[in-house]
């Protein structure tokens, strides 16, 4: 049968409040239970105290190194998670209540920020969070996802001039911010194979745009929704033959329904790809990139 890709990634490794150490290592546990190698993006630095993830409390270093050994993949979550460090977040993400003064910043700094986002910044941006990451870790970091999907033009031509194989800071289902904001009528974006092209085209490497986070602090009275939404993204992307790539938050998933959902999700993957014909394969993102 034909291979159809399947990438679970999760974000705020190691970010201050998103992320006890406990949660982390109790996720890694459920993937490698499912028999899922994952993506996990990492925050180099702390923005409050300055310090490097490894001087964090909670052994992340220790974590991550014997994940890495049993297949998970682990890559670059920006520098310290500040929301314009390199570009700017999409609107989905800015219309949230806890992000109107950074809406407002935006608008009012829109022409300074795109002089600070220029390719020399953000290369030294990039290479510093990597720098940090690879001499804690002693493995190459070489994929990278922006703090709340954040972009600039400047940011994908300094990920392809710094050598990395892969981004993932592009999303095909805007309607999962909206399910966040209760907004549960809103109808789900169409996943063609021609969007998932034009998003590509931002970055001269592969980009690998996700989906969305279905299990954000999800409640029992989402769930359903939940579900129908991420089984609608999955057909579409099986019939346009392109990676199902979706995403969780570390403490996030474990603050409602999320691991329940996630194991329903694999076992639907896993059902309907039969169904189809296809084989499905859990992969982390560095092997999805390499065929890609």
């Amino acid at each position: 049968m034909k291979k159809f890709f399947f990438g679970m990634t999760v974000d705020d490794v190691a970010l201050a409040d998103w992320c006890k150490a406990d949660n982390l290592q109790k996720l890694i546990d459920f993937f490698d239970g499912e028999g899922i190698p994952a993506t996990f993006f990492v925050v180099p630095m702390d923005e409050e105290s300055g310090l490097p993830f490894n001087e964090l409390p909670g052994g992340y270093v220790e974590i991550i190194q014997a994940a890495q050994q049993r297949g998970h993949a682990f890559a670059q979550h920006g520098l310290c998670h500040n929301r314009f460090e390199l570009g700017i977040p999409p609107d989905m993400i800015l219309d949230l209540p806890h992000e109107v003064e950074n809406k407002c910043y935006a608008r009012e700094n829109a022409e300074a920020l795109a002089k600070e986002h220029s390719t020399e910044n953000c290369r030294a941006t990039l290479r510093k969070g990597r720098e940090i990451l690879e001499k804690a870790l002693g493995f190459p970091i070489r994929g990278f996802r922006a703090p709340a999907l954040q972009e600039s033009p400047g940011m994908f031509q300094a990920l392809f001039e710094e050598g990395y194989l892969f981004d993932s800071s592009a999303c095909l289902q805007e309607t999962g911010w909206d399910y966040i904001l209760d907004r549960m009528n809103v109808p789900p974006h169409e996943i063609t194979r021609e969007r998932w092209q034009q998003l590509r085209r931002k970055f001269q490497g592969c980009l690998l745009p996700l989906t969305c986070d279905y299990t954000w602090y999800l409640t029992p009275e989402k769930y359903a929704a939940a579900m129908r939404l991420a089984q609608h993204d999955f057909r579409q992307s099986l019939e346009a033959d392109i990676p199902f790539v979706t995403v969780c938050h570390v403490d996030p998933v474990f603050g409602g329904e999320g691991i329940r959902f996630l194991h329903e999700l694999f076992e639907f993957a896993r059902n309907e790809a039969a169904r189809m014909g296809r084989d499905v394969c859990f992969e982390n993102l560095e092997t999805i990139a390499a065929i890609f």
